[in-house]
This record gives structure tokens, C-alpha cells and sequence, in this order.
């Protein structure tokens, strides 16, 4: 069950996954949002941490943080 409302009900949620070293964080996003982030992310470089879209159908309860803020 998530934590949070999405902030666009109507469109699916989509796995996002951060992962930091041995540090892996997964999270629940809406689709524009997590895609968004990770365009974003992947737009830099951040040596040691990297961010995908996980498409194998498991949504983690825990919602992206900040998320409202990847929706433009």
C-alpha cells in the first residue's frame, strides 16, 4: 500500500530505482515524474550512484521523494 496519493492519479506508477554504492533505494513514482528524474539524472555525471526505471511490473509502497517536483 503507498505511503502517499500519487500526484497525477490517473497515470500509472512506475519503479524507480537509486542505487549508491551497496546502497539500493526503491521507490514508487508516477510515470512522468520517475522518467523525468532519471532523464535529469542521466543528463550529468554522477560517478558511484545510478538511477533507472525498473519495469517488472513490482511497485515499492515507498513513493519517490519530492516527486511533485519532477512533474513539468
Amino acid at each position: 500500500m503507498p505511503t502517499q496519493r500519487s500526484p497525477r492519479p490517473g497515470e500509472p506508477d512506475t519503479h524507480l530505482r537509486v542505487i549508491a554504492g551497496t546502497v539500493v533505494a526503491d521507490f514508487r513514482g508516477c510515470r512522468t515524474a520517475v522518467r523525468n528524474f532519471v532523464r535529469d539524472w542521466l543528463s550529468r555525471p554522477h560517478p558511484g550512484i545510478t538511477v533507472e526505471e525498473i519495469r517488472n511490473g513490482l511497485l515499492p509502497a515507498q513513493r519517490m521523494p519530492c516527486e511533485s517536483l519532477w512533474i513539468h
